[in-house]
C-alpha cells in the first residue's frame, strides 16, 4: 500500500468518500502503523500538533502536522512524530492540551498526570518523561479508571478540567492555576445521575452547554454548562441513533455537534434549532469514516470497531479520527456541514406540533410559542429518560443475576451435585 521512498500520500486504509487524503515521511507511516488501538486524540491550540492516546503499548503520539488549503480542496501533512512514554502512562485513554506546550492525560489504570512536551523544534524521535503534576486514582480526587478529560477556558489563568470516570460513572470538575507548574486542584463531583460509563466531554465554545457520551444508554446527554449544574441533574438535552458513542466535539459556532460511534463505521452529526439543545434529537447526517472490512477487522465485540477519538482543527477545516484499525483519518469539513444542513432543513420540514401553541390576535406570539417549545422539549427528554431507567435497571438486574450465578457454581453444594446432574442430562 506504501511507497518505498518519499512522502506517502494516503486517506488511511478503508476510508470512504470525503476523506483527506495526508502525506507523511516513512518513520511517520511506521509509528502510524504501529500504534495498536488507539482512544482519545486532540490538536493543539495552535493546531500545528496532534496527540494521539496509544492504550495498550503505554504511550503518546506526538505528530507535527500542516493542514492549508489548495486548489484541490484540503492539505495535511504529517511532517513528523514524537514517541513519548513514561511510567504514569498506565492505559492512556484521554488526552488535552492545556497549551500548546503541555498536555493533561488520564489513565484507565491510574489517574491524571500533565506532561510538558518536548519542543517542535527538538530533533527527538522517541522519549520518556515525567509528569509536572499528577493527581491520583481515589476519593481524595474522585477519579476511578479516568477515560475522558476536556479543557475549558483555553488562554485563561485558571483553566477548569472536565474528568470523566468510566467505573466511577461520574464527572469531576478539577482546577489548573495555569502557572508554571500548571498545579492541579479542586475535585468536586459535577454529574453523576443517569451516567452508565461516560465515554466522552465536550464543551460549547460559548460555554453554555456541555455533552456527555454515555455509553450503555447509547445516547448523548447534553446539559445547560450554568452554576446550578449538579450530581443530581437531568440532562436537558439527549442525542439518540448512535450505538457506542465516544469522542465528540461541537463546531466552533457550537450549531452542530460531532459524535464518533465505536460501535459502527460512522460519524453522527447533530444540529441544534433557535433555542439551544434542548429536546430529544436524531442525527441529521452520518458519515461512513471506514469501509465494512476495516469496520469488521476492529469489531472484537459490538461495542467495538468504529470510530474512538474525533477531533476538529482550530480553523474548522479538517475533522480527524482514529481507532484501532485505521488510527488517522482526515475529513473535509465543509462538506459533512453541507450535508449536515440539508438534513437539518428536511428534518424541520417534518416538525408537526399537536394541538399548536396559543394564539393572539395579531398572530402567533413568539414568546408563548418559545415557552411552548421549550415544554414540548422537557416532555421528550422525560419520556427518554424513563425509558433509559428501565434500560438501566434491567443491565443492573441482569449483572446481579449473573453475579449470583457465578457465585452458585462456585459453591461446595454446586460442585458436590454436579454428577447428578449430569446424570439427569443423559438419562432418558
Amino acid at each position: 500500500m506504501h511507497g518505498c521512498n518519499g512522502p506517502d500520500m494516503t486517506a488511511g486504509p478503508g476510508s470512504s468518500g470525503g476523506a483527506i487524503a495526508y502525506k507523511a515521511p516513512p518513520r511517520v507511516r511506521e509509528v502510524i502503523e504501529s500504534i495498536g488501538r488507539t482512544e482519545d486524540i486532540r490538536f493543539s491550540p495552535d493546531g500545528r500538533r496532534l496527540a494521539i492516546a496509544a492504550f495498550e503499548r503505554n504511550r503518546l503520539a506526538l505528530f507535527d502536522v500542516a493542514i492549508a488549503a489548495s486548489t484541490s480542496g484540503k492539505d495535511v501533512a504529517l511532517e513528523r512524530v514524537v514517541e513519548i512514554s513514561s511510567p504514569s502512562l498506565k492505559l492512556p485513554h484521554g488526552l488535552d492540551f492545556i497549551d500548546d506546550a503541555t498536555l493533561i492525560v488520564v489513565n484507565r489504570e491510574g489517574g491524571a498526570c500533565v506532561f510538558e512536551l518536548p519542543r517542535a523544534d527538538a530533533e527527538v524521535q522517541e522519549c520518556e518523561v515525567s509528569p509536572v503534576q499528577t493527581m491520583d486514582a481515589g476519593d481524595l480526587h474522585g477519579l476511578d479508571s479516568p477515560g475522558s478529560v476536556w479543557i475549558a477556558g483555553e488562554g485563561r489563568p485558571g483553566k477548569e478540567i472536565l474528568i470523566c470516570s468510566n467505573v466511577g460513572n461520574r464527572v469531576t470538575r478539577h482546577v489548573v492555576d495555569g502557572g508554571a507548574r500548571h498545579t492541579l486542584a479542586g475535585g468536586d463531583v459535577l454529574l453523576r445521575k443517569w451516567l452508565d460509563i461516560p465515554d466522552g466531554v465536550s464543551v460549547s465554545q460559548d460555554r453554555q452547554w456541555l455533552a456527555i457520551s454515555n455509553h450503555n444508554t447509547h445516547n448523548v446527554l447534553v446539559y445547560e454548562y450554568s452554576a446550578s449544574l449538579g450530581r443530581d441533574a437531568d440532562p436537558d438535552g439527549i442525542l439518540r441513533g448512535v450505538h457506542y458513542p465516544h469522542g465528540l466535539r461541537f463546531s466552533s459556532d457550537d450549531r452542530h455537534m460531532f459524535v464518533a460511534d465505536a460501535g459502527a463505521p460512522y460519524i453522527h452529526v447533530y444540529a441544534r434549532d433557535d433555542l439551544g439543545w434542548g429536546g430529544v434529537r436524531n442525527p441529521v447526517a452520518s458519515v461512513c469514516v471506514m469501509d465494512d472490512a476495516l469496520f469488521e477487522r476492529g469489531r472484537h465485540n459490538p461495542e467495538e470497531g468504529g470510530p474512538k477519538g474525533i477531533d476538529i482543527d482550530s480553523s474548522m477545516n479538517v475533522v480527524v479520527v482514529t481507532s484501532e484499525c485505521q488510527p488517522l483519518a482526515f475529513f473535509d469539513l465543509s462538506g459533512i456541514l453541507e450535508d449536515a444542513i440539508i438534513g437539518s432543513h428536511l428534518a424541520g420540514s417534518d416538525v408537526r406540533v399537536a394541538d399548536g401553541p396559543p394564539r393572539s390576535d395579531r398572530g402567533l406570539d413568539r414568546q408563548r410559542l418559545r415557552a411552548y417549545r421549550r415544554e414540548q422539549q422537557a416532555l421528550q427528554v422525560r419520556c427518554e429518560l424513563q425509558a433509559m431507567e428501565r434500560l438501566m435497571q434491567a443491565r443492573a438486574e441482569a449483572i446481579k443475576a449473573r453475579a449470583e450465578r457465578s457465585a452458585m457454581q462456585k459453591s461446595r453444594s454446586w460442585r458436590m451435585t454436579a454428577p447428578l446432574r449430569w446424570a439427569r442430562s443423559v438419562l432418558p
